[in-house]
This record gives C-alpha cells, structure tokens and sequence, in this order.
C-alpha cells in the first residue's frame, strides 16, 4: 500500500521555505511538466478573460469539451471535464463503488488512494524490475483481471516509463470486457511519446462500454496550477459520471486555459522536439555515472535506480535540494524501494544543472 501521507512531485513552495530560496532559483524537476512552460498564447487568453472570475463559470464546460471532442474526432457527449485528471479518478471510483481493483505496482498512487477512499480492496500486480525491467507482462496481466471490478492502467507507467502496445492493450481491453471490468486507461503522458496517437485507445471508446480514458492538460501543456483535465468515456458512462460531478469543480480561468492550448499546435510539435533530443541526452549522461543506472524513457521523465546502494534516493534528494535542484524519491510509490528516483526532462541549460549536481553530490557520500 502506498505510503499513509500522500506525496507528490512539483512542491515548489516547501523547498523554498525549507532552504531558503527564491522560487526562480529551484529548477522542479520533481513534476514532470513541459519544459517549455505555458504557452504565450495561453497566457494572453488567460490575461484577457480574467474579469470571467467576477461570474461562476460554465457548470457544463461546453467550449472547452467542445475544443476537446473536435481535436480527438469524438462526441462531445463522450467528454467529461475535471479538476484534474485526479477528480475523475475518485469519480469512476464513486460510481463503480469496486469491490476490488487490479493496479501495477509500482505506478500512480492515487489509484489506490482512490479505491480505498470508496472501501474497495487493490489486487496489486508487481512490475518486476530483474526480469522484465519494469515492462508489463501482458498475458499474466491478463489472468489477474477475473475477480476485478476495476483495472488502472498508465501508458506509459509512472513513473517506470514503460509502454504497453496498442495490441496488448486492446487483448487487456478485450479479457475486461469479457470479466465485466472497467478499464481506466490513463494516457496522461502519451502527449510525449514518440508517435504517441498510436497507443492511444480513443478510438475504441464508441466500442466498449467499459472503457474510460484520462486525458490530462497538466503535464503537456504545464498547467498544473489550474486543475484541468478530462475523459473520454461512453455516452452513458460519461453521463453517470457527470451526475456524480461537484458542480463547478473546473473554474473559469482552467476551462479558459484548457481550450486555447488546444489551439497551440506550434507549441506542441516544439514540446515534442525538445523532450525527444533532451531525453536522449539526459539518459545518455547520466548512463555515465557509474552509481547510477537509468531505465530507457519514452516520455518526458526518467526513473533511475542507484546501483551501488551505499546512499538511498532520499539522501540524493535531499542533497541536490540544497542545491536549488528537486527530484522525485520514488519511494512512496507502491512497489517501490528506497533506491528509485524519477527526474524530468527539462531544457538543456536545465539539464546540464542537474548533471552538474549529481557529480558534485555522488563523490561527496560519506559511505
């Protein structure tokens, strides 16, 4: 189970009441957010409505969804706005009530978070880092879902990075269907896979009724202060959840936001050319460090083990935080040992800090 206190990436705030810096000196790479920061056009749109907040915003959030069913070529019907992909989390949790659910371990906590909130039981399944290096295994996947209500999966997985392929991922679609279990497939990073749209399943949704996927605006277009996500689901799944809503749980300036990065075509096609050069030579670099060993990255972060377990991520952690410089210890992740960290994929003047402090940290363990 994951740890009691939920911990998460991208706390600038308490970095710098801890050790005393001004917020432009901490370089986040804790959150794994566009390097690029919000896009100009999405600033100005914001700028420009910010007398909206005098009124309540639109309960059905219609340009926004309207934006959404238009750029995935789906019913606006089949789009639920949230506050953040986490609501819509704790909404199919709320509506399903699961008396058991399927979840990888390691990946996202809030799952669990989720099915327990609502009394629910997780089988977990173990991503086994020796054998597979972290990469699900499809066919004993598979064998594991009878007897789920609810089946999370993450393509690609955080924080592993790992991806299951469209057609393994239509086979564990099929074997839900087949066990009537729902599967919540989140795609929250798949923005920055290479070739993405073709593990995507959006396509599937008029298809299965039993298939629900998260779609966040948070990590693509790095607008993690607004709260801003949605699903696509069935016409009637999405309906059964809409009821369950909080009413206005996405605010003005959030559905403002959400529907002119959609417009940011230029920015994305920038997004995805940095993260692809800069994540290559951010593996490669850190390949260099002996102490460390880095998995393959397919989105816009890294988890990387310590080899030589002399000092644990928390000790890395807390060092290069001295420094101005945060990572994610990976150790509250389900699954997960004390020798896991994640970083993001930033700009190279970034990137080029971050390797800067890892030499001067690693030669300095007292151990």
């Amino acid at each position: 189970m994951a740890n009691d206190e939920r911990i998460h990436g991208g706390n600038v705030l308490e970095a710098c009441i801890r050790y005393g810096f001004d917020p432009e000196d901490v370089i986040d790479f804790s959150a794994s957010l566009s390097p690029l920061g919000i896009p100009a056009g999405v600033m100005q749109a914001l700028q420009a409505s910010l007398a909206a907040i005098q009124h309540y915003p639109d309960p059905e959030c219609l340009f926004f969804r309207q934006a959404v069913a238009s750029e995935l070529g789906v019913g606006m019907e089949n789009i639920l706005a949230g506050n953040g992909a986490a609501e819509i989390i704790y909404l199919i949790v709320r509506l399903l009530l699961p008396h058991c659910a399927l979840v990888p371990s390691p990946s996202f906590t809030e799952y669990e978070y989720a099915v327990y909130s609502a009394g629910g039981k997780i089988r977990f399944f173990p991503l086994h880092e020796l054998d597979y290096q972290f990469v699900l295994p499809v066919e004993s996947f598979c064998r594991s879902i009878p007897g789920t209500d609810i089946v999370f999966l993450c393509n690609p997985n955080n924080p592993t990075g790992t991806l299951v392929e469209r057609e393994e991922m239509l086979e564990i679609l099929r074997v839900c269907k087949k066990h009537d279990s729902m599967l919540v497939l989140d795609e929250a990073f798949l923005d920055f896979v290479d070739d993405g749209e073709g593990y995507s399943l959006v396509d599937m949704v008029p298809k299965y009724d039993n298939l629900l996927i998260l779609k966040s605006m948070t990590k693509t277009y790095s607008l993690p202060g607004l709260r801003i996500g949605y699903a696509v689901g069935s016409k009637k799944l999405i309906r059964q959840m809409d009821k369950l809503r909080d009413p206005w749980s996405v605010n003005s300036l959030a559905q403002v936001a959400g529907t002119a990065a959609l417009q940011e075509k230029e920015y994305l096609y920038q997004v995805k050319k940095v993260v692809r050069r800069e994540r290559k030579f951010l593996y490669e670099e850190i390949k260099k460090q002996s102490q460390l060993k880095p998995y393959p990255p397919t989105a816009n972060f890294l988890l990387v083990c310590i080899g030589q377990k002399g000092f644990t991520a928390g000790w890395l952690r807390e060092m290069l935080a001295r420094r101005g410089l945060l990572i994610r210890d990976c150790a509250s992740f389900t699954g997960m040992g004390p020798y896991y960290f994640r970083v993001a994929v930033r700009t190279h003047p970034e990137n080029l800090r971050l390797l800067q402090g890892l030499k001067e940290v690693l030669p300095a363990y007292p151990g």
